[in-house]
């Protein structure tokens, strides 16, 4: 019985309980929502923003207004282009209103202070545009979307007139601020691809006779590639190695070079352009005949062809294949005079021909510079007083640079010499000529750059995607002995030479050698060198590294130190040296390439 009474009392409290909650939460939610709506309704909660100033300060941030550009035409920006700032403004039939006023709408004693608020509102809008007469918040509505509206059509306008004075050389067009990246880049571009296939047929009659051919390597050696007009000619040697054994029951050697040429139809392709080749032995047949005195063989061989011309391209960049592309810095072009004099070793009555081309070119880059030096080396053809025609060849060496404003030491740069013009002006008495050569050098300046390049329906180029790269440090601790003893080092330099490079799989094997140059202080007080060369080898995880990849190896050495014993004879040396691998993987792929104005 007493639980029961128990049971009861609980019940009854539980349900009080939820009644006062009940009550209390509606009460505050009454309360938080005339807060709200008084909030919403005060107009001096709501700020007034001066039209004026705020369309002056955003022309003053867009292209809109040019007064910052010389020379070009002046665009009035307040007669093409107008900036309204808006707050929205609510009424009994605005959303902004209705998430507030619930179910009965707004209270009768607030319908008062509801005239004086769109009263207000009026008066701000009014305030702000003059030129519109206002008579409820309905027309004011009607008015804002209007202008809208208009504004929107300016905007078309505007874009218009800005093409229009962009294509005739004034600002920049609103295409190019579309795309997400561009880059100007040096690259190869496909051209035309294809394989062929051929047999080569030959009968090697061997020292001795034979009665079991036991191995018969081949490969291909010496090629030569000559581009003509859609076609590519192939010229080279297949080298055969043959081990037979002999009635003599000896393993005997013989080898075989077996000379070929052939040709290869590739559409597009004209004189100038590279070629990559691939070639390969498929198959080798051989028959020993003529009681084995002579081996009748049949190879197959393949050839797969590729021209490639190399342009610039400008490429849209953003999510695509991570590539190691020539970005281009900058381009120029310089001329120059060249004039000399040579004395004739025969004394000439007609000069017949001159023939010149530039050697041995050498460029260093500066700071926004490239400074160039060669050699022009002439051939002079004239008839001698003998009547015969006579050779004397000559080098004129030449220097000069080219401004290529973002050039930086360490960057690529490329050279294309042409000879324009050759003047030549035989002395009266045929012992010397006179001679004017004007030289022009074309120069680009690149940086290797990793992008991502947008693939599209443009340009088939090839260039190499990165797979993976990794840097690892070495320590190299090596003792020497110096010649004489020693009271202090100097210097140590540090670099390396003949580096090594082998892929194997998800790793990069490097060997190569560390050269040190080591200064010293001898006991005479004279400095001395002496050098060191220090092998080494190591191994950098790449993942995702294969055989036959292509691999970069950059490295660097970090620091030196060098601990000289206490008589000066033993010089210990620490160093740490930084390897970089980047591993690639040479892919073609179809690029989304932009034009100069973006189209």
């Amino acid at each position: 019985m007493i639980s029961w009474i128990i049971l009861i009392g609980i019940i009854v409290i539980f349900i009080l309980c939820t009644y006062y909650l009940y009550q209390s939460w509606k009460f505050l939610s009454k309360n938080k929502n005339f807060f709200n709506m008084r909030l919403f309704k005060n107009p001096d909660k709501i700020p007034k923003i001066d039209r004026k100033a705020y369309e002056s300060a955003y022309r003053s941030n867009t292209n809109f207004s040019n007064s910052s550009l010389d020379n070009q035409p002046v665009i009035d920006a307040k007669k093409v282009h107008h900036i309204y700032a808006f707050h929205q403004i609510g009424t009994p039939d605005n959303q902004g209103i209705n998430q507030h006023k619930g179910k009965e709408g707004w209270p009768e004693e607030k319908e008062e202070k509801k005239e004086e608020y769109e009263q207000e509102q009026v008066q701000i809008i009014s305030e702000d545009f003059p030129e519109v007469i206002i008579n409820s918040p309905v027309v004011v509505e009607q008015q804002v979307v209007v202008k809208q509206q208009e504004d929107n059509l300016r905007e078309d306008e505007l874009q218009e007139e800005q093409v229009q004075i962009t294509n005739e050389g004034g600002l920049t067009m609103p295409e190019l601020q579309q795309v997400g990246g561009l880059e100007l880049i040096k690259t190869p571009v496909v051209i035309g691809e294809n394989v062929i296939q051929r047999m080569e047929v030959s009968d090697l009659p061997l020292d001795m006779a034979a009665i079991k051919i036991k191995e018969i390597t081949t490969n291909i050696r010496d090629l030569v590639t000559d581009v003509i007009q859609d076609k590519v000619l192939i010229q080279g040697t297949l080298h055969k190695q043959i081990f037979y054994v002999g009635i003599d029951n000896i393993i005997h050697h013989q080898m075989e070079n077996i000379s070929f040429s052939h040709f290869i139809d590739i559409p597009g392709a004209e004189p100038g352009m590279d070629v990559l080749i691939e070639p390969e032995v498929e198959h080798v047949f051989s028959k020993l005949i003529l009681d084995g005195s002579v081996l009748h063989q049949k190879v197959v061989v393949q050839f797969f062809v590729k021209v490639l011309s190399v342009q610039q391209l400008i490429v849209e960049t953003g999510i695509g294949p991570l590539v190691k592309a020539q970005r281009v810095i900058g381009e120029n072009t310089v001329q120059t005079m060249i004039n000399n004099e040579v004395t004739l070793a025969v004394e000439a009555i007609k000069i017949v021909d001159i023939t010149a081309k530039v050697v041995g070119l050498e460029t260093e880059i500066i700071e926004d510079k490239v400074i160039m030096q060669g050699i022009v080396h002439k051939q002079l053809f004239y008839i001698g007083t003998d009547d015969v025609e006579h050779h004397q060849a000559e080098d004129i060496p030449f220097s000069e640079f080219v401004d290529i404003p973002g050039a930086e030491p360490g960057m690529n740069v490329q050279v294309y010499p042409n000879i324009e013009h050759i003047k030549q002006v035989l002395s009266p008495d045929g012992t010397m000529v006179a001679q004017e050569i004007v030289l022009e050098l074309f120069v680009k300046v690149t940086e290797s750059v990793q992008i991502n390049l947008v693939t599209g329906n443009d340009s088939l180029v090839m260039l190499p995607e990165v797979v993976g790269e990794n840097v690892k440090q070495i320590l190299s601790e090596t003792t020497t002995t110096l010649t004489p003893t020693a009271i202090k080092v100097k210097n140590i330099n540090a670099g390396f030479e003949g580096l090594n490079a082998v892929v194997i799989n998800d790793k990069v094997i490097i060997q190569g050698i560390i050269h040190k140059q080591i200064f010293f202080i001898g006991e005479d007080n004279i400095e001395y060198h002496q050098a060191e060369n220090v092998p080494f080898s190591t191994f950098i995880d790449v993942i995702g590294a294969r055989p036959g990849m292509d691999v970069q190896i950059i490295p660097s050495i970090a620091f030196i130190k060098p601990i000289l014993s206490n008589d000066g004879v033993c010089l210990t040396q620490k160093v740490i040296a930084d390897i970089f691998v980047k591993v690639t993987e040479n892919i073609q792929f179809n690029v989304n390439e932009v034009g100069p104005y973006g189209v």
